[in-house]
């Protein structure tokens, strides 16, 4: 049972546990949401990149916090020393997967570095650095800065979304997405009037079109919820680690972080297939 621990009358330790299960009940929405986004419902993708970031920027910052209370006979860094990273994923990846090699994780535990993880990270570090967060808004503003960075919606289908159709979607299945949709236009299209926006910004103007961005994109999800809970489970790697060594340093202030991100150190397959992600939700 997360939190159940002798030491939970401990302040610094209940505030340690607290902000594992923040950072890993982030992961786990921040998942969950983008299997329900797609051109129609693209609300969902903002909401995925609130959740993931945060998530991704807590975890880190716990994970360094702990290091140095572990290098430093139980002293915790200074406030300074976090905030320096600011809300740059990409720089806190890098730092917690030095901490990795440190304690000695196996090159299959390490962070993701396909191009598709690479991707994932440069979406979410731009949004969480307030570079494409407010996008609409500066977009309407007129501001250069947005037009130069693009949407983030469209840079995620661009930067995640596409390579995976790319690696993943076969020749046969792309054929049967674009039947199905030949036979829905079909049926409907004659009494039907379809005016949306993909996500890459092109207009969606026939039942076809639609239908075929619908059939890619559900294709895509579980793809897309497997790359990014691969970030996750390195997460579960690296608190395993830091949980070990609180072991062995006898640190009795410091919770079990690696309970919180559990759920995550599963096969690449259930990541695919599970739908629904919460450390609350055996």
């Amino acid at each position: 049972m997360l939190g159940d621990n002798d030491n939970m009358d401990n302040p610094v330790w209940n505030a340690l546990a607290r902000e594992a299960a923040i950072a890993a009940e982030h992961l786990g929405a921040g998942a969950t949401i983008l299997g329900k986004a797609n051109y129609a419902h693209h609300a969902h993708y903002g909401q995925a990149f609130f959740s993931l970031s945060t998530g991704i920027e807590r975890g880190a910052k716990l994970a360094l916090a702990v290091n140095h209370a572990l290098n430093n006979r139980g002293d915790f860094p200074t406030p300074r020393t976090l905030r320096e990273f600011g809300h740059n994923l990409s720089d806190l990846l890098v730092a917690v997967d030095a901490l990795a090699e440190n304690r000695g994780l196996s090159s299959s535990k390490r962070l993701p570095n396909s191009a598709i993880h690479q991707g994932i990270i440069r979406v979410l570090t731009e949004f969480a650095s307030n570079v494409t967060r407010y996008y609409n808004l500066d977009f309407v503003m007129g501001s250069v800065r947005s037009e130069a960075q693009g949407d983030p919606i469209g840079s995620w289908f661009r930067l995640v979304t596409e390579p995976i159709l790319q690696k993943h979607l076969t020749p046969k299945r792309r054929e049967k997405i674009e039947s199905n949709a030949r036979l829905v236009a079909g049926l409907i299209q004659p009494i039907t009037h379809v005016s949306h926006t993909a996500e890459t910004g092109e207009h969606l103007g026939s039942v076809y079109r639609a239908s075929v961005q619908t059939g890619l994109t559900e294709f895509a999800n579980p793809y897309v919820r497997m790359y990014v809970l691969q970030i996750a489970r390195f997460y579960c790697y690296v608190m395993s680690a830091l949980t070990y060594a609180v072991y062995e340093a006898r640190m009795e202030f410091i919770p079990h972080l690696s309970e919180f991100f559990a759920i995550y150190n599963n096969s690449d397959s259930y990541l695919r297939s599970r739908k629904t992600w919460s450390i609350y939700r055996p």
